[in-house]
């Protein structure tokens, strides 16, 4: 089955090169712009009034398919692709949790951006606390990384 989707907007962040591109916006995000399509403008209404959003966008960029990937946080054991983050994806859709800054006109100020310069933005979804936030969760072989290991604020990810 084939859908259509279209982009909502484009996501302007630091990051040029699929290479250096941050791994997860708590790690590596950095201030950026998320440019609505003035045709969307209306659908912001409310928006300014959340400190926090789910962006969801097209890794225009990823040209491969690979259902297992050596995340960089565990490169010395092949995962699944749907137990890991990497882009290498049969349908190559990402999904960040940014901090919203304010918003003017068509533009969304964030904080947290991860991705590259360019990217499509196919929707955007308010983080709400009472629904997103799980108690005790599980994360798999992400519980078994020695965060003391190079990857910024170890306090996020214990």
């Amino acid at each position: 089955m084939n859908y259509s989707i279209n982009a909502i907007g484009i996501i302007h962040s630091s990051f040029h090169d699929p290479r250096s591109g941050g791994r997860q916006p708590s790690i590596d995000g950095r201030k950026g712009q998320i440019r609505i399509f003035n045709q969307f403008v209306d659908g912001l209404e409310g928006l300014e009034e959340f400190s926090h959003i789910f962006a969801l966008y097209y890794f225009h960029r990823q040209t491969e398919v690979r259902l297992k990937a050596r995340p960089c946080f565990d490169p010395s054991t092949e995962h699944g692709i749907f137990a890991s983050r990497y882009p290498t994806r049969p349908n190559p859709i990402g999904i960040s949790v940014l901090t919203l800054n304010r918003i003017q006109g068509n533009i969304l100020h964030c904080d947290d951006i991860d991705v590259i310069d360019g990217t499509p933005l196919l929707d955007i979804k308010p983080y709400v606390k009472q629904f997103d936030q799980m108690h005790d969760p599980v994360s798999g072989w992400y519980d078994q990384i020695d965060w003391e290991k190079g990857v910024g604020d170890k306090s996020k990810y214990k």
